[in-house]
């Protein structure tokens, strides 16, 4: 490889450096971060499927918020983020992130937690559990679940305002920080996910009106999961800005590559750029596939149509083989469950029945070795308006790297994307 740098990791999470677009929701938390450092206590929802940038974006606003940076906010919290394990306990996931940072608190406000908490606080670590404030409530003094979150609730309750005063009365302006900001990633991995919202809102909302509002948490999620975080307490929901993050559009896809290839000191070809760039379809995860590959098959320091014919070939094997080769045939046999799958990904909005049946030329999807095989496999899914949509935006990318990587030898599928591009042009053109 002629590069020895390659900043397009698909296989982990993108580094605050080299992390591009998303501009519009990083702005909307910036925000909101800096009413909480007026003590208006805001916290957040980030929610998307797998590949969808979720974890990069969190890293950001990690790293945006710990920065003072003056160009953002000049935001200086004292931040933890912590990923949940598969059957973790939220009192568990909490004291593990209330442990992540002594490390970084000012002596001012541990002295103030050692004299004040007792046994909550014992050589600088948190313990929450042992002293009856554990969600799995039997054997701890608790008679049932509720007792025992509103248990956990009040020594939170205790533990932030004591942090919150502590950092209060820094007067270094070296040590000074804005407040508390909690991100919790894989929420849905919680034992006791249910009610997990109104432990947070209550203690967001008690510190609040005990002027200690210098609170944030961000929970990450997959949508479903988001469904049981709520349960029980349908007010809380109030209490968090939802993000659904969706696949990024083309400008903001495009300059993701564009940094990475500046990164690395490669040139590119803008037109082939822009030719190209939608068969990532704007998923995170294939970009970085994509780019990948593209550092990977260059040998001049420039990037051009050559470099993306090679990368998108490996860029579609990886996929095919890791990701989808239980929904689709990639070996291009064209069954009429694989027009089907095609049609979605390259008109890239829902569908009705009706719509795919049209385009398939009248051709009967309703049977079960179509649709009802589709559906079987995971392959797409039906929203409660009965349009079909696929298993993923990034099954979709996939199908779309395997059309365009072999347009040129299959007929069929050249049609049929000189087909669904001249129906989505005049479509965005209404």
């Amino acid at each position: 490889m002629f590069n020895e740098f390659n900043p397009f990791n698909p296989n982990s999470i993108v580094t605050p450096t080299l992390f591009a677009g998303r501009h519009e929701q990083v702005l909307q938390i910036l925000k909101k971060l800096a009413q909480v450092r007026e003590g208006l206590p805001s916290s957040f929802v980030l929610q998307g499927e797998r590949g969808i940038g979720k974890t990069a974006l969190a890293k950001l606003i990690l790293h945006v918020a710990e920065a003072k940076d003056p160009k953002l906010e000049k935001l200086n919290f004292l931040a933890s983020y912590y990923s949940v394990e598969r059957g973790q306990t939220f009192e568990s996931v909490l004291q593990a992130c209330l442990n992540s940072m002594t490390d970084r608190m000012p002596d001012t406000v541990l002295k103030r937690l050692t004299n004040r908490l007792g046994g909550f606080f014992k050589n600088g670590k948190f313990t929450i559990g042992a002293f009856g404030a554990s969600a799995t409530y039997e054997g701890l003094g608790s008679s049932t679940p509720e007792e025992a979150l509103l248990a956990m609730k009040d020594r939170a309750v205790s533990i932030f305002s004591n942090i919150i005063s502590g950092l209060d009365e820094v007067q270094d302006t070296k040590n000074k920080r804005d407040g508390v900001l909690l991100v919790i990633d894989e929420i849905h991995n919680l034992k006791d996910l249910s009610g997990t919202a109104q432990v947070l809102r209550a203690i967001a909302t008690t510190l609040d009106v005990n002027q200690l509002g210098k609170i944030s948490f961000m929970i990450i999620g997959y949508a479903e999961g988001m469904n049981h975080f709520f349960e029980g307490d349908p007010s809380a929901r109030r209490h968090f800005d939802l993000i659904n993050l969706a696949v990024m559009p083309r400008h903001e896809a495009k300059e993701v590559l564009i940094k990475g290839f500046t990164r690395t000191g490669l040139t590119y070809d803008e037109n082939v750029l822009e030719k190209n760039i939608d068969v990532a379809g704007g998923y995170p995860h294939s970009i970085q596939i994509i780019g990948h590959n593209l550092v990977g098959v260059d040998e001049n320091q420039h990037i051009d149509q050559d470099d993306w014919a090679k990368a998108l070939r490996r860029s579609a094997i990886e996929l095919t083989q890791k990701d989808f080769s239980e929904f689709y045939d990639f070996k291009g046999r064209g069954t009429l469950r694989e027009t089907v799958l095609n049609l979605l990904a390259l008109r890239g909005r829902p569908m009705t029945k009706q719509e795919i049946k049209k385009l398939s030329d009248g051709k009967n999807i309703y049977t079960e070795t179509c649709l009802g095989a589709l559906k079987k496999s995971g392959a797409i899914k039906e929203t409660p308006d009965r349009t079909i949509v696929l298993h993923s935006m990034l099954f979709r990318a996939a199908i779309l790297i395997h059309l365009y990587t072999h347009a040129q030898e299959n007929q069929s599928y050249s049609d049929l994307i000189k087909k669904i591009k001249s129906l989505n042009n005049k479509t965005d053109s209404i």
